[in-house]
């Protein structure tokens, strides 16, 4: 695809940076930095990361692929019926001024990708971004003299890495497949179709909240509720020790009954605007499932429709061992996607 070779891929994400290097058909490094101070401006954060990690490995003259958050782009489903196909692209463009406020073509870089197209009816995919959000970010990577092959949202990078896997699979292909990606401040919901990504849901629920819970009932500062975050376990039938805990775990479970309400919706509304099907498959991903028991709140939850994201079908090798761990226990779905749709 690409003239030269590529050497990886970085994820961008609101809670941190991520970097995955690919040398001589093996995973040869992987590094990551978390935010601690989440509040503070994401380009000044994203500055300091990397200056951090040059420290540590060698960035310049690398060849990447780069993946943001999906909240920095304007995603839109658009379709039409019984319009020209070279009418279409202006069409999109005009719809687009009234469904973004203040966009004017010439400001944003916009994509279209195409979901299903006949003689009477389309339906398009449309991701578009302001240009001054990407040249900000293209200038700070560029100031490490990191060479950008190609910037994509999240989403399409995790939706790459599991059209692939569900291509490996043995078992029979999932027509319409959902994929729940809880990131730190947002979940996305989105549904995809042989592969093509056909609508998307931004939910206003992360693992920030969790954190939140844990620094109102334990009054501690985010890093240290942060930290205890992972120390804890979300279980039903767990035995509490205070009336404090009590709460604390009502407040958890009142996140992801939210949450599942939340899926149950989207579920039901993709399932009667799908002319091919319904979803058969329902996969969770990103660092809030990471979160011990939240994946297995959501397997009990969605029993028949529970899906497991594994990477080990992609059959790849690893130049060190702890890097295979790394990618296990972290599911770090968005850097694999965005790195294996180039490299395989």
């Amino acid at each position: 695809m690409f003239g030269f070779k590529i050497d990886g891929a970085i994820d961008i994400g609101n809670s941190g940076i991520k970097i995955i290097f690919y040398k001589n058909k093996k995973i040869e490094k992987i590094e990551y930095i978390k935010y601690t101070e989440i509040e503070e401006d994401k380009l000044i954060l994203l500055e300091e990361s990397l200056e951090e990690l040059s420290k540590k490995i060698n960035l310049k003259g690398k060849n990447m692929v780069v993946t943001l958050p999906a909240t920095k782009f304007n995603t839109k489903t658009l379709e039409y019926t019984n319009i020209k196909n070279d009418e279409i692209r202006e069409k999109i463009q005009m719809d687009l001024e009234e469904l973004i406020s203040e966009y004017r073509r010439e400001d944003y870089v916009t994509q279209i990708e195409t979901i299903y197209e006949d003689e009477l009816y389309s339906k398009f995919l449309v991701v578009t971004i302001l240009e001054e959000e990407l040249e900000k970010i293209i200038g700070i990577l560029s100031n490490f003299k990191i060479r950008i092959l190609k910037i994509i949202p999240d989403f399409i990078a995790i939706n790459n890495l599991i059209d692939i896997l569900e291509q490996k699979s043995e078992e029979k292909i999932n027509e319409n497949i959902m994929v729940v990606d809880v990131g730190s401040e947002t979940t996305k919901i989105f549904m995809s179709t042989l592969g093509v990504v056909n609508m998307l849901r931004i939910i206003n629920i992360g693992g920030k909240d969790f954190t939140e819970i844990i620094k109102e009932h334990k009054m501690l500062g985010f890093k240290e509720a942060e930290l205890e975050k992972y120390q804890i376990e979300i279980d039903e039938n767990k035995k509490y020790n205070s009336q404090g805990e009590v709460a604390m775990f009502k407040d958890f479970f009142s996140l992801l009954e939210n949450l599942k309400e939340q899926i149950e919706k989207s579920i039901e509304y993709f399932n009667s605007n799908l002319s091919q099907g319904e979803i058969t498959k329902l996969y969770f991903t990103g660092g809030g499932t990471v979160l011990k028991g939240v994946k297995k709140y959501f397997e009990n939850s969605f029993k028949s429709l529970y899906g497991e994201i594994k990477l080990e079908n992609l059959g790849l090798e690893y130049k060190k061992i702890e890097d295979k761990k790394i990618l296990s226990e972290l599911q770090l779905i968005t850097l694999m996607g965005a790195l294996i749709k180039e490299v395989k």
